[in-house]
């Protein structure tokens, strides 16, 4: 026999029940009303409504997750070798149909080249129809003896500003030669924004050069006059609402443990960081391995020196300087490079990253034992990939 409180217990279950789906019900159709408003007063998807509602926090922001492709380039660096008689079975009209099939091959978006006499250039101008050229000889400023062009495909990328500069105690004059070097070297540079847009906001800043090769005081003054250089150019002409990334290819006539390579490599605004990295060694991927020599001197069965080389800077040059803040941490910024690099990247959601894929020193199988030799050099190429990091949230400082 029941008793009365079990009774009354039986007797309410149904109504208990009812009430507790009445309340489950309730809540569902109120989460469904809220979403429909966002997505009304927002004119987005239900989905992006309250993603956006759901990126906003009190201690600080976050940006939701723009997941957009990576822009992806090639680069090559490449020293053609100067038309010499002396080279036999190598001098350039033995060579031309090889070099055009290497380009073919590996299609570079942009390709630095160094030793290119005037008839030379105009070669490779008809091997590549589909690139602008950025060049000028090194003696006059004009034609006279060896070019170091940039050539970049005109479909991908545009030049918003060209020009060249001399490795000398005088760099904008022509035909000036630092005491000491065996010749007159010059640099040739290139202020690319890609056509797309899909780079992420980053310009690219391409330079091509050729250190000189008798002299470790010139090499070593070169590589300072481009470092300068380098600044100057992006303190004049890179856009202050947008990221300028810098490669320097070419060759150096220097071994990775020369001081010339230092001068680039090292950390020469106290941040922790190298100023530029050398792709050989911070490539994700290096196939062939990251001891394959460079200038093999014609002989394509010797491995060689390393002498080439495709250096980058693996953040926005524009904020290398304060690389603690490109960290996130919670120190103000004082200077006024220091805010301006900030806003940069507050504006941007997070900084911009240049990443070296894939680095190759190229040599073909097939041609290795011919006798005739596309150049005395091998090319390098680099793969390389701008992205932007997923967003975090940003601290108040």
């Amino acid at each position: 026999m029941q008793t009365m409180p079990e009774v009354l217990d039986a007797k309410q279950e149904p109504k208990a029940r009812f009430s507790l789906l009445f309340f489950v019900g309730l809540i569902l159709f109120s989460m469904v009303a809220l979403g429909a408003i966002l997505a009304g007063f927002t004119n987005i998807p239900w989905k992006q409504a309250t993603q956006r509602y759901s990126a906003v926090f009190d201690e600080g922001v976050v940006v939701p997750e723009v997941k957009e492709n990576p822009f992806s380039f090639r680069v090559m660096s490449f020293n053609v070798r100067r038309n010499f008689d002396s080279d036999g079975v190598n001098k350039w009209s033995r060579r031309t149909s090889l070099v055009k099939s290497l380009f073919d091959k590996e299609k570079p978006d942009i390709i630095g080249m160094q030793e290119v006499l005037g008839p030379q250039m105009g070669d490779l101008m008809r091997m590549l129809p589909e690139y602008n050229p950025v060049g000028v000889g090194r003696e006059d400023g004009k034609t006279k003896d060896e070019f170091v062009p940039v050539f970049y495909r005109a479909d991908k990328f545009n030049a918003k500003k060209t020009g060249f500069f001399w490795l000398s105690e005088s760099p904008e004059v022509p035909g000036t030669i630092y005491p000491g070097a065996g010749c007159t070297r010059v640099t040739s540079w290139a202020l690319l924004e890609p056509v797309e847009g899909g780079s992420q906001g980053v310009d690219i800043l391409f330079l091509s050069t050729h250190l000189d090769h008798v002299s470790f005081a010139a090499r070593s003054k070169g590589a300072m006059v481009i470092r300068l250089k380098v600044r100057d150019i992006l303190s004049k002409y890179a856009a202050k609402d947008r990221g300028t990334a810098v490669i320097l290819v070419g060759d150096f006539n220097a071994e990775p443990e020369e001081p010339a390579l230092d001068i680039f490599l090292n950390d020469m605004y106290e941040i922790g960081k190298p100023v530029m990295q050398d792709s050989r060694l911070s490539a994700l991927m290096a196939p062939e391995g990251r001891k394959i020599g460079t200038f093999p001197s014609w002989n394509s069965m010797t491995n060689g020196k390393i002498i080439d080389y495709v250096l980058y800077t693996p953040t926005p040059f524009k904020c290398i300087k304060v690389g603690r803040e490109i960290a996130m941490t919670a120190t103000r910024p004082q200077s006024r490079e220091d805010k301006e690099c900030l806003r940069y990247i507050l504006s941007r959601g997070s900084p911009l990253n240049l990443t070296a894929d894939t680095y190759r020193v190229t040599i073909d199988e097939k041609t290795r034992s011919n006798p005739t030799q596309p150049s005395d050099h091998r090319p390098v190429v680099v793969d390389f990939r701008i992205e932007r990091p997923r967003p975090r949230a940003l601290s108040r400082a």
